[in-house]
């Protein structure tokens, strides 16, 4: 029987392997031999389309990856049927913050090692690619949000500066990611299922939001909402195993 031919060899069939290399595994570590391995070919090929080896690699996927999670984010925001808090007004600036903030804790569940993957450690020698994408997606554009609430008075002051809303927009970001990683661990996973809520409430309290008199009844708001806000994370994940099944 002939053996089926191999795949040609580019820089995007590399990243591609090197990804699904991440998903099938479920871990964020690889090396070259392990992807080439499954590209059928020798170590010193990948180098000729990567000379800096894993780490160009690793930096290309987070590249990818990132532009994937951004445009969730982007289409999150856009979309008012998305995921969110349901109590708010699904055009004000709030409301696109959350579903901003939702579509980040989702695709770190869908996909739990390309995110480790993607804000992990770097490879050895692995430039830093991600900055300015980073920058653009988790700081320049929430913070724009914040400063558009302002206007809108939805913030509890008319005016607040550039400088300001970076700090803020990055102090979510911390929030967020702290919650996501904790999340992706087993051992704390149920501890976190009913805290989502809450999470995203004290991130528009921490933003200086003025939705509802206390944070404690916005979050009331939210869970007795008419339409479901977010479906519990243990009960996402059994319906995600069982479609695995």
């Amino acid at each position: 029987m002939d053996a089926p031919p191999r795949t040609a060899l580019s820089p995007e069939t590399i990243v591609s392997a090197a990804e699904r290399l991440v998903n099938d595994s479920g871990s964020p570590e690889w090396t070259v031999r392990s992807l080439s391995r499954i590209l059928s070919c020798a170590p010193g090929a990948l180098y000729r389309h990567f000379p800096g080896g894993a780490g160009e690699i690793a930096a290309e996927m987070r590249a990818r990856d990132f532009a994937r999670l951004e445009a969730r984010m982007d289409e999150a925001e856009a979309d008012e049927a998305a995921g969110g808090l349901a109590c708010l007004d699904p055009r004000s600036n709030a409301a696109r913050l959350i579903r901003r903030c939702h579509a980040y804790l989702e695709f770190a569940e869908a996909n739990p090692a390309v995110y480790q993957h993607l804000f992990g450690p770097p490879h050895e020698k692995a430039k830093p690619q991600l900055s300015e994408s980073v920058e653009r997606a988790m700081i320049e554009r929430p913070a724009a949000l914040i400063r558009s609430a302002a206007k809108a008075r939805e913030l509890n002051r008319p005016v607040i500066g550039s400088r300001e809303t970076a700090q803020l927009a990055a102090f979510l970001w911390i929030q967020l990611h702290g919650f996501a990683h904790l999340r992706l661990s087993s051992t704390v996973a149920e501890r976190l299922d009913d805290l989502e809520v809450r999470l995203l409430v004290n991130l528009l309290t921490l933003a200086g939001f003025t939705i509802a008199a206390t944070p404690a009844g916005l979050e009331a708001a939210a869970k007795s909402a008419a339409r479901p806000i977010i479906e519990p994370y243990t009960a996402r994940k059994a319906a995600a195993n069982d479609d695995a099944r």
